[in-house]
């Protein structure tokens, strides 16, 4: 799979270029790759943004350098182009839960990134629908934040949700939702360096709330049901991981949608979860 190969590709660029500071807009630009596509592909196979990966996995070598015990702290982190000491500390206590110092104790203990690698496994869970569906363009009515594409991800986006659904934001969004739809969309577009995350629901009304839509064309609606807190990301890893694989199709990754029904007090409850990829047109 193209995709897949090109991810695997991107991890040898970070792995080669461990040590720099890397502008990833600039690269994905110098390779005429669009943003969104390739953030929505990366953070799906590998859990997390290019720049959290190249980050654990450079934390995670100093770790094993560390306790190797071959260098002095100050080399290894110069090595790695840390130019502030005590930024440093506070980024790997952060990261690993102990002081840089005491990994000798916690070497077996501490959770390590190791280098990605992918390979298909066959699974015994019930795959999700799938099915083609072509959509008159929908009016979304909500709410709007903007995140940094190299920050964003998964968690990121379920600290978000979460924020919506105790301050009651999403509450009244859906007190709105006369739509033919019903449920609570999430849609993610590349805008300028920042990916816009758009959480509402399908209204004619006229309300206080934003208002967007979603095109009007052909979408691949894949369905599951579980904890929104992880079966999206599930979703996601189906799709581009074994879906895509074995269909050979070839879906627009500009932008994302989920529909979310049954979703009212926590990320954690039980829902209906779609996501709604379009095609190429």
């Amino acid at each position: 799979m193209d995709s897949i190969h090109f991810i695997e590709q991107f991890i040898v660029f970070i792995e080669d270029h461990l040590r720099e500071d890397i502008n990833f807009d600039e690269v994905l630009m110098d390779m005429d790759v669009e943003s969104k596509s390739f953030l929505t592909l990366f953070n799906a196979l590998v859990g997390m943004s290019p720049t959290d990966y190249q980050k654990r996995r450079q934390l995670s070598e100093i770790a094993l350098e560390v306790y190797e015990g071959h260098r002095r702290l100050t080399d290894i982190i110069k090595y790695y182009n840390h130019k502030d000491l005590a930024k440093f500390k506070s980024d790997y206590q952060k990261e690993f839960g102990i002081s840089v110092y005491d990994t000798d104790k916690y070497i077996d203990k501490i959770s390590l990134q190791h280098r990605v690698s992918f390979e298909i496994n066959p699974t015994t869970k019930r795959e999700p629908f799938s099915e083609m569906r072509s959509l008159e363009g929908v009016r979304l009515i909500g709410v709007e934040e903007f995140f940094n594409m190299n920050d964003y991800n998964h968690k990121k986006k379920m600290r978000y949700l979460n924020y919506l659904l105790n301050s009651g934001i999403i509450a009244e969004i859906l007190k709105h939702n006369n739509g033919s739809f019903k449920g609570l969309f999430i849609m993610e577009r590349y805008s300028y360096g920042d990916i816009q995350v758009f959480v509402g629901t399908a209204s004619d009304m006229n309300t206080p709330f934003n208002s967007t839509y979603i095109p009007a064309g052909d979408y691949q609606i894949f369905e599951t049901d579980g904890k929104v807190s992880t079966e999206i990301k599930s979703l996601y890893e189906y799709i581009f991981r074994r879906w895509l694989v074995k269909e050979n199709n070839d879906l627009d990754l500009t932008f994302s949608i989920e529909l979310i029904k049954g979703l009212t007090h926590s990320i954690d409850d039980p829902s209906i979860i779609q996501v709604w990829q379009p095609y190429i047109e």
